[in-house]
């Protein structure tokens, strides 16, 4: 496959008859020519954006996949009159990596940003990618001023004094590339800058790391978004109403809902809504894009409103309240209707919708007690969301005051060092010796004893501690496994469990090479267990992330493989080393037996056919080793073999070199 260093860049007239290409648009497009018509390439953009005025197509972008180049491409579109031709339409193409891709495709369309320019890091270099309003458009040309001067000029005439300490800061390019690997490759800042009238602007500036270069050049690409305040307070508004979804604010969405309800209804409820980590939303794909989203929710609960002669509120962040006719059609009409906007809103997966309701028992309650109540179970359901409302009961409030309770012993207990982790062994079951360890998360509290994990990881999960658990457990397997080491012990590997969560908040890829650049271990004595389950939400994320750990030496082991719906899917699209079966899925009975044993058979033979080894959980009989053993699986895990245990009775195993081997995981 030929690679392709510069931009694509070609024009195409009315007719879309080629009248200029380059070599790369050349490699892209084969049989492209000049004086033909190319319809191909054409339709890459204007197909998305035909029904818009040529005017709002200028610079809009649009992410695609060059099958012959075997590369995604961010594609633009601008008009301009070319000579002997008259009005054209000109078409650039840029280069990204997977990451990038899916973080520019969060930027269509291209009202996101008004231009956009590539930085050089090595050579100090900038170039302009696409500007919006501008006639005529100068693609691909290199600046001749330095890039470090550009930002400095920029900094001295056009920043609002009291943003240039953070715009220098965040434009620093020696640290720029460090602060992007941190942030799974995506900043961004918002500063004043000054407009052509003497008014400040809110530029919001964002972030993200493209390519090398072939010369091994780092590429950093930049997005500058103007939001004109001048404009914004022309603009006469409702205080009643907030600015960016038009809906009630809080104090009047209470005064509102609270004629509603004394009018004549039969049953009258109160929804709350809330975006699931709407925090990781906005820093995964930009504020920009939430305020989007934000405002897509308004729109349609306005459209609610009008339908259903309900009320509707915004809360703040990423909260909405209505208050409505508790009727099936309604309540279908707003869940099925919110839930389709967030499954498909700008291809962005991975996000779903959580809905809490109370039902009023008269026309007298207070409805701040009914959002309370309303936010009350609208949290409870953020552990597990089924796309349907949690109504509210009073046992909610008996698990929150428990909730209260734990959360505070919780982060003692991790500032004293208490939570640390037990391990199961995995099993051959040719020589039942030991191949590896799952590690799992466990709590010492210093006046109960051993907590159940069943007590506190639901209540860590639904208050966002999930991730700052894991990786304190992490980092004390690493610790450990160093310290095994050093003492002359030769570990077999251990597993990890990382969560959808985490993939979702932090830098997982990079977590996992600095824990083991920090305790110089190889990374073959860590496996990354990730649940099957975590698939549904963004597959191409987890793809991503996946191959990134890959990449550095780690071992990828998909848990509770077989729980899901979309298994086979799953493991055509992500690169696996292990599967984990949890046997109770299977739950084997008189009745289903046959049955369950085929499904056994099934999996086991396509992961041989697959050259993927299985480990079944869950093996608690002699009985299932007999049959797993017949069935041709080689590794088990369970308490036939081992419960969890301390970290010191494990320690005590695998110093007895009979108990272990050190094959690994390989198939028959």
């Amino acid at each position: 496959m030929e690679k392709v260093r510069d931009n694509i860049l070609y024009i195409a007239d009315d007719s879309q008859t080629i009248v200029y290409f380059n070599e790369s648009a050349k490699k892209a497009f084969p049989s492209m020519e000049l004086g033909k018509e190319f319809p191909e390439a054409v339709k890459i953009i204007s197909d998305k954006f035909s029904t818009l005025p040529i005017s709002e197509q200028n610079s809009t972008c649009h992410t695609t996949f060059i099958g012959s180049l075997f590369r995604w491409v961010n594609f633009s579109i601008a008009q301009m009159e070319y000579p002997g031709h008259g009005k054209c339409c000109v078409y650039t193409g840029t280069f990204y990596n997977d990451f990038a891709r899916e973080v520019l495709s969060r930027l269509k369309p291209m009202g996101s940003f008004n231009f956009s320019m590539e930085m050089n890091l090595g050579k100090d270099q900038y170039i302009l990618i696409s500007e919006r309003n501008f006639d005529k458009i100068d693609f691909h040309s290199i600046a001749e001023e330095p890039l470090s001067i550009a930002i400095k000029r920029t900094c001295e005439k056009m920043v609002h004094p009291d943003d240039q300490k953070k715009f220098l800061e965040f434009m620093d390019l020696d640290s720029v590339l460090e602060r992007l690997s941190q942030s799974n490759g995506f900043v961004s800042t918002m500063v004043r800058e000054k407009n052509s009238r003497g008014l400040w602007d809110e530029v919001t500036i964002t972030l993200f790391q493209g390519e090398q270069t072939f010369d091994g050049t780092d590429i950093v690409i930049a997005f500058f978004s103007i939001n004109s305040k001048s404009q914004i307070l022309n603009v006469p508004s409702d205080s009643g109403k907030n600015q960016l979804t038009g809906l009630l604010k809080k104090g009047s969405f209470i005064e509102a809902a609270k004629d509603f309800l004394a009018e004549q209804h039969n049953e009258v409820c109160l929804i709350s809504m809330d975006v699931e980590h709407f925090r990781f939303f906005n820093k995964w794909y930009s504020r920009w894009q939430g305020d989007r989203l934000l405002k897509n929710i308004a729109y349609f609960l306005h459209e609610v409103e009008r339908l259903f002669d309900c009320v509707a509120g915004y809360g703040g962040g990423d909260d909405f309240y209505i208050i409505m006719d508790k009727h099936p059609s309604t309540l279908d009409y707003l869940v099925n209707g919110l839930n389709r906007l967030i499954s498909s809103f700008d291809g962005i997966e991975g996000f779903k919708i959580a809905f809490g309701g109370y039902t009023f028992g008269s026309q007298t309650e207070e409805i701040l007690d009914a959002i309370d109540f309303a936010d009350t179970a609208t949290k409870a359901r953020l552990e597990k969301m089924d796309g349907t409302i949690y109504w509210f009961s009073p046992q909610m409030i008996k698990e929150i005051e428990h909730d209260l309770q734990i959360i505070p012993e919780i982060k003692r207990g991790l500032e004293e060092d208490e939570f640390t982790f037990f391990l199961q062994p995995k099993c051959s079951i040719k020589d039942n010796k030991i191949v590896g360890a799952e590690a799992l998360v466990r709590w010492k509290n210093k006046l109960r004893g051993l907590v159940s994990p069943g007590e506190f990881i639901p209540v860590i999960e639904k208050n966002g501690m999930i991730a700052k658990v894991d990786m304190y457990i992490w980092e004390k397997v690493c610790k450990t496994i160093r310290a095994w080491i050093d003492s002359g012990i030769t570990p077999v590997p251990v597993s990890i469990n990382v969560s959808r969560i985490d993939i979702f908040s932090i830098n997982v890829p990079q977590v996992f090479s600095s824990l083991v650049e920090k305790y110089k271990i190889d990374p073959k004595f860590i496996e990354i267990e990730i649940t099957e389950s975590a698939f549904i939400d963004d597959i191409k994320i987890l793809r991503t992330v996946i191959q990134c750990l890959r990449n550095k030496g780690f071992m990828i082991l998909i848990d509770d493989f077989g729980s899901g719906y979309s298994s086979l899917n799953m493991l055509k699209d992500v690169q696996a080393d292990v599967l984990k079966m949890d046997i109770k899925f299977f739950d084997l009975n008189t009745t289903n037996y046959d049955k369950g044993i085929s499904i056994i058979k099934s999996v086991i033979d396509l992961s041989h056919n697959m050259k993927v080894p299985v480990i079944a959980e869950g093996v608690e009989t002699k009985n299932q080793i007999d049959i797993l053993k017949e069935l041709g699986l080689n590794y088990v895990q369970g308490f036939y073999y081992y419960r969890p245990i301390p970290i010191e009775d494990y320690e005590r195993l695998i110093c007895d070199q009979n108990k272990i081997s050190y094959n690994g995981l390989k198939l028959a």
